[in-house]
């Protein structure tokens, strides 16, 4: 089943992470030369032509696909950390289909991406949604009859529970139609802060949100390190946004090894943390701990959870530390791709696995606080767990 629409309409069907941390790499580190691959998490399988399809999809992307002067008066006006500059850079971008190689062996599907880094950016929540939202329709599934109220229902549930959250749905939602409904209903509730995307934030008038993900401290591990990667990333992000979008992701070389480069100045620099994998209550706890360590009031720091998270779980963990601190639930395929029992979810990723500044491309990997989350070979994976004495 062919959709013969545009399965991504705008420039801003995107998550903002994508944007901030472009913008950085933009202006620090023009040059770069990164690779992504895709990872099949579950296992799925696709179905036949499935390749030749989702490339058929991305053709489209460089004709019609570009910023519009009304999204780019947009962006000058609601995101004041988002330089002119890059904006106007912005404009003139286009999607090249040729940095992304697919391929398919019976169900097994391969995407690699590669290019400057500055442009393939652009490439991981686009391809991400395009995918997701394809196998279904290539499957021929359908949404059941009751999705529309199970948003009503989770989103009035986790407002009674005097709980914060944000939409995180965009890399594995089942169309844009049903994260559009997301937003369109969840803005009306008390609570919901907004979506990390851009085209729905601008649409229904609501807070974007994002700061950076696991790519920033893997990429520039090939230029420092791993041993210095989180402190020169967090170092590159201070200089650049200068206090804004102030919320550190811990657990790209896992939150221990974060934990020993947060000192007190970063600890107080930055606005919270990111917790994206492992157990949530250890984690936090784990945090509660740092701060106090370091002497530092948690009460107006940020705890935001995103690991797989589900109405009940985040309640449940929103009761158990707003006590000392100010958590919010950054939700995704459980608001955009729970539409019926008969529908799942896909389990996948796209992970920068390469980086090259200029002296040789580098493996990169990613250790995450849940093992079954690393990123990179498995050779790569143990050195660096040896050289950071993990």
């Amino acid at each position: 089943m062919k959709p013969e629409y545009p399965i991504i309409a705008s420039l801003l069907d995107n998550d903002l992470y994508t944007l901030t941390v472009g913008q950085l790499v933009f202006h620090d580190f023009p040059t770069a030369i990164v690779t992504y691959d895709f990872f099949n998490r579950g296992k799925t399988p696709f179905p036949k032509g499935f390749a030749e399809e989702l490339q058929r999809r991305l053709a489209y992307l460089p004709i019609g696909l570009r910023l519009t002067p009304e999204e780019q008066a947009w962006l000058n006006t609601t995101i004041p950390f988002l330089r002119r500059t890059y904006i106007e850079w912005l404009s003139s971008y286009r999607f090249d289909p040729s940095e992304v190689a697919i391929t398919q062996n019976g169900g097994e599907l391969k995407v690699h991406i590669k290019g400057y880094w500055y442009r393939t950016i652009f490439w991981e929540v686009v391809l991400m949604a395009i995918i997701s939202e394809l196998y279904f329709h290539m499957m021929g599934q359908q949404p059941g009859n009751e999705w529309k109220t199970q948003i009503c229902s989770k989103a009035r549930k986790l407002s009674d529970a005097e709980c914060h959250w944000i939409d995180f749905g965009t890399r594995r939602r089942f169309s844009f139609e049903v994260q559009d409904k997301v937003v369109e209903i969840m803005k009306n509730y008390d609570g919901f802060l907004g979506t990390s995307n851009m085209f729905l934030a601008r649409k229904y008038n609501v807070t974007p949100h994002g700061t950076y993900s696991h790519q920033g401290p893997m990429g520039i591990s090939a230029l420092y390190g791993v041993r210095r990667a989180n402190k020169m990333w967090m170092e590159h992000w201070a200089e650049h946004f200068q206090g804004n979008v102030g919320v550190a992701l811990t657990d790209t070389f896992t939150s221990k090894v974060f934990w020993r480069d947060f000192d007190a100045y970063n600890a107080r620099l930055f606005d919270g943390c990111r917790q994206d994998s492992g157990d949530e209550y250890e984690w936090g706890n784990a945090m509660i701990a740092h701060y106090k360590k370091l002497g530092i009031p948690i009460s107006n720091k940020r705890m935001v959870f995103s690991n797989g998270l589900d109405t009940d779980k985040y309640i449940a963990i929103d009761r158990c530390f707003r006590r000392v601190a100010q958590p919010c639930g950054g939700i995704g395929t459980h608001f955009t791709n729970d539409v019926g029992d008969r529908v799942k979810p896909l389990n996948i990723v796209i992970k920068m696995t390469a980086a090259d500044f200029g002296q040789g491309e580098i493996n990169v990997v990613k250790l995450s606080d849940d093992p079954n989350k690393h990123v990179g070979k498995i050779e790569d994976v143990k050195q660096v767990e040896r050289e950071l004495n993990i």
